[in-house]
């Protein structure tokens, strides 16, 4: 045999070798697969543990960051990710859902390898793009049950999944939220957060008005969302206001300033 033959044969398989195992760090068989890697299981669960040292502490006025909306701006998350480390004033972190554009597991990892790098515990909601093909159960596998709810110095932290669309169900689950917007502990303050705000077109007039009733119900005066990309602070409905969070593309963190007799939220520009 040629020898430079042989050399030909040696690195056309090395190649076929690399080539192979390149493709499988970035191809997915499926949209539908559901891979999660165990150290990235139930991060919500593991992230609150984070908080417990002082989450059952009384109350005293705390500060945390609120983000949504990471999906395809991975670039801008990351630089999102270094000012937030920059900063030494934030107890946590909400995210606000639609942590992927097609909810395949890549976007999930992609999420997690990124959000892991911020130097404070982060509570990841759902959101609607992550609920797509096997999106759900991913989500679920990876950070836990879509609606919790937790405690933290004497405020309690509403989560709901209000998806609906992509769910495909009729209305979001508003008897469990009901129930979990009791102030049953004399909380100082109850703060739901819902990636879709309630006039979104994924919403029916019923819903609309019921996300709202329940807000007057129990007394609660701001509801948080994300979903809209952009920052907005309003009044649609009575006297309930609605704070949503940007993408990371607009450079800008929402800081939530709980205080003893008031909840303020300031837009920082970075």
């Amino acid at each position: 045999m040629n020898p430079n033959t042989s050399w030909r044969a040696l690195a056309s398989i090395l190649l076929m070798v690399l080539a192979i195992s390149s493709c499988e760090e970035i191809i997915e068989y499926s949209p539908y697969q559901n891979i999660v890697k165990s150290k990235w299981k139930k991060q919500n669960i593991s992230n609150y543990n984070k908080l417990l040292p002082v989450a059952n502490e009384p109350f005293e006025p705390f500060r945390i960051g609120l983000i949504a909306d990471s999906h395809t701006y991975y670039d801008d998350f990351e630089k999102q990710v270094k000012y937030i480390n920059s900063r030494d004033d934030l107890d946590f972190i909400v995210h606000l859902g639609d942590i992927t554009l097609s909810a395949n597991a890549r976007e999930f990892d992609w999420y997690s390898d990124i959000m892991n790098k911020i130097n404070i515990p982060v509570l990841t909601l759902i959101g609607n793009h992550d609920c797509l093909g096997n999106g759900y159960d991913i989500y679920t596998e990876m950070f836990g049950e879509s609606n919790f709810f937790f405690e933290y110095k004497d405020v309690k932290f509403v989560m709901f999944d209000n998806i609906i669309w992509e769910k495909k169900v009729q209305d979001p689950d508003f008897n469990w939220f009901d129930k979990a917007l009791v102030n049953d502990s004399e909380y100082k303050y109850v703060l739901p957060f819902a990636h879709l705000p309630p006039w979104d077109s994924q919403f029916s007039m019923g819903d609309e008005f019921l996300y709202n009733q329940l807000m007057l119900k129990h007394n609660l005066d701001l509801s948080i969302h994300g979903h809209g990309h952009g920052y907005s602070y309003m009044q649609p409905y009575d006297d309930v206001n609605y704070l949503s969070v940007p993408a990371p593309f607009t450079k800008e963190l929402i800081i939530l300033d709980v205080q003893a007799d008031t909840i303020k939220h300031e837009v920082i520009k970075y």
